[in-house]
């Protein structure tokens, strides 16, 4: 077959070498590509501008990294770690993280390498003999143990033209274990065993298991992000995405936990007080913050209690209403939005995450996004919790069994 109209070629190549190819483009001659073979038997390619085939010459060592500039030979390790982190935006969580793989990294890099105290003397060797220090360990914990190693040989790589020795290790993303199901029922069962045996806790258990927060978010919860009124609650501050950002209205179970939640506790107790206006206390009435960590041990140890053959940790109460959504067929991006994963449209990128509206519009807008939630997503999870029925995904002109066809058409016109 032959084709119609000639092949346009973006390169033509200019020079060649044992270590290196330099192309030079077509459209633009002060625009070079330097291709090289790696060491792992793939191929790199970088791009750079120089005004003539004799600078480009010149310079194609230095952008493939087979050449190390003088200048390169000054970054210590640990100042290509800290500028890397500087470049970057991470929660407190996620920025202990990084500082203990890093100084675990030096330290094993002064134990075993204590020459290459410049990132230039790093290779890919090193980072293979370290992340065998990780045998064993799951794909989770490997990755991110390389994840400090792997984001600043990148940026290296970019900002200064340094090898990129870190990339494709193929440590891979299998689990260790498949994540638990979690069942509505089971966390209804479990909901109302706190509210008898340890009640302090089953606000929290009631905000993972019945409205998709993560185990930190329920902790951080604070009063006046809660409107008991309307039984929207809006999560915000510190949270790990911008798409976490988002105000719901919760499950009628949820919105009688926050207001138990709300009741004095141990209010005869002199030595007990409430303190930082979160939702959820710890025993001596002050809020976890930091140690989210004493959360998860007083909740597991509950778990236990509550039914020793589960294998629910804390965290995973969060897989509730996901587990829900699919088992019935009713997974969709108005889900996904509630539970905090990133939106697929644009229109759904903009929607204004914030209980305290600016203006009427916004008042609006906030009320409709209420109501198709509710809809979508709340009133299933009331009539499972509260009847056991399956739920099913209506047609589009169908109501919903307990609404009549203009309350249905309402809901479906303001949304």
């Amino acid at each position: 077959m032959t084709r119609n109209t000639p092949r346009k070629i973006a390169w033509k190549k200019v020079a060649s070498t044992e270590r290196f190819t330099l192309h030079q483009g077509i459209a633009d001659p002060t625009i070079f590509s330097v291709r090289w073979k790696r060491s792992d038997e793939t191929y790199g390619s970088r791009r750079f501008s120089a005004v003539s085939t004799e600078k480009a010459l010149a310079e194609a060592p230095v952008a493939a990294g087979l050449v190390v500039r003088d200048r390169q030979k000054e970054v210590r390790v640990v100042d290509a770690f800290n500028e890397a982190l500087s470049q970057t935006k991470r929660g407190e969580k996620s920025l202990d993280d990084w500082n203990y793989f890093v100084m675990r990294f030096l330290g094993w890099l002064a134990k075993h390498h204590r020459d290459a105290a410049y990132w230039h003397l790093l290779n890919r060797q090193i980072v293979r003999e370290y992340l065998a220090t990780y045998d064993g360990k799951s794909a989770t914990m490997r990755r991110l143990s390389l994840q400090p190693i792997r984001q600043t040989s990148g940026y290296m790589h970019r900002e200064y033209g340094f090898v990129n020795f870190a990339e494709r290790l193929g440590i891979g993303s299998k689990l260790a274990k498949t994540p638990c199901e979690v069942y509505i029922e089971d966390v209804t069962d479990f909901l109302d065993y706190l509210q008898k045996s340890e009640p302090r806790l089953e606000v929290g258990a009631a905000l993972q298991g019945l409205t998709g927060l993560q185990l930190q978010e329920a902790t951080r919860l604070t009063r006046d992000r809660v409107d008991l009124n309307r039984g929207l609650i809006e999560i915000s501050g510190e949270v790990k995405n911008v798409y976490r950002n988002r105000v719901i209205p919760v499950a009628e179970r949820v919105h009688g936990a926050l207001r138990r939640a709300y009741a004095p506790q141990n209010a005869d107790d002199p030595k007990v007080k409430t303190l930082g206006g979160h939702v959820l206390l710890s025993k001596k009435g002050c809020p976890y913050g930091k140690w989210w960590a004493n959360y998860s041990k007083e909740l597991a140890k509950t778990l236990r209690e509550w039914k020793p053959r589960i294998e629910w940790k804390p965290k995973d109460l969060r897989n509730c209403l996901p587990t829900f959504a699919v088992t019935h067929g009713l997974q969709s991006e108005v889900w996904e939005q509630y539970i905090g994963h990133a939106p697929r449209s644009v229109t759904a990128r903009h929607y204004i995450p914030r209980l305290a509206s600016a203006s009427l519009g916004e008042s609006n807008a906030l009320e409709r996004q209420m109501e198709l939630l509710r809809f979508h997503v709340t009133n299933h999870a009331d009539r499972a919790v509260a009847t056991g029925d399956t739920p099913r995904i209506l047609n589009f002109f169908e109501p919903r069994p307990q609404e009549s066809g203009d309350e249905f058409r309402a809901v479906v016109r303001n949304s």
